[in-house]
């Protein structure tokens, strides 16, 4: 049996209820899919699903929404050199597509447990992240340092392992008169950047750090 006019009409909008409350979410933290686009994705997977529910039996219609949001999620990824931010918002899209989809086919519970979820992960793991997992990270790190020419470079990773630093790769350019290093670093959260100075300070010249989470 078919949902009545109304039934359809009140999925959607539901669908676009739920969009929204996931959509402000998103929008209090300045992603670039904010508010509307929640809300429109969450509008057009429910309009799909409603189409297949009401004039077809292809399962496929549901295939193709997730591809289809698959790649707006994509486009919601901004990489800046080493930093990539919108994984989550893409993330966040996927999930109100479903949320879409499970008002259209009537799984209203499922829908409505799944938006309070989503929110609740995504404001409450910013938290967790920022609290807890911070203290477990490791920055990558840069350090530029010269040498004078035929200086061996075992005593100064030595000296950076010591630390507790590990080095992960090193490129040397060399001249008549010293030797530039450049040192790719991991810095464990517990120790201050400068400890990569302070290790190799005695036995080079330091010319740059720059590191980052």
């Amino acid at each position: 049996m078919h949902p009545s006019d109304a039934d359809l009409v009140l999925r959607m909008l539901l669908a676009v209820g739920l969009g929204a409350a996931l959509g402000v979410e998103r929008q209090l933290v300045d992603e670039v899919a904010g508010f509307r686009t929640h809300v429109l994705v969450a509008l057009g997977a429910a309009l799909f699903s409603l189409v297949s529910v009401r004039l077809f039996t292809d399962t496929r219609i549901a295939a193709q929404i997730v591809t289809g949001v698959g790649f707006l999620g994509a486009a919601a990824v901004i990489r800046s050199g080493t930093v990539v931010r919108g994984v989550a918002t893409a993330a966040s899209l996927w999930v109100v597509a479903a949320v879409g989809m499970a008002t259209a086919y009537g799984f209203w519970q499922g829908a409505l447990v799944a938006t309070f979820l989503a929110i609740v992960v995504l404001r409450a793991a910013r938290r967790f992240e920022t609290n807890v997992l911070r203290r477990y990270r490791t920055r990558r790190a840069e350090l530029v340092i010269g040498l004078p020419a035929g200086q061996r470079l075992d005593t100064l990773v030595q000296r950076l392992e010591d630390s507790g630093i590990l080095v992960r790769s090193m490129q040397c350019a060399a001249t008549e008169a010293e030797q530039t290093a450049t040192l790719t670093l991991e810095i464990p959260a517990r120790l201050p950047p400068s400890t990569a100075v302070d290790a190799v300070r005695p036995v080079a010249q330091v010319r740059s750090l720059t590191w980052s989470v």
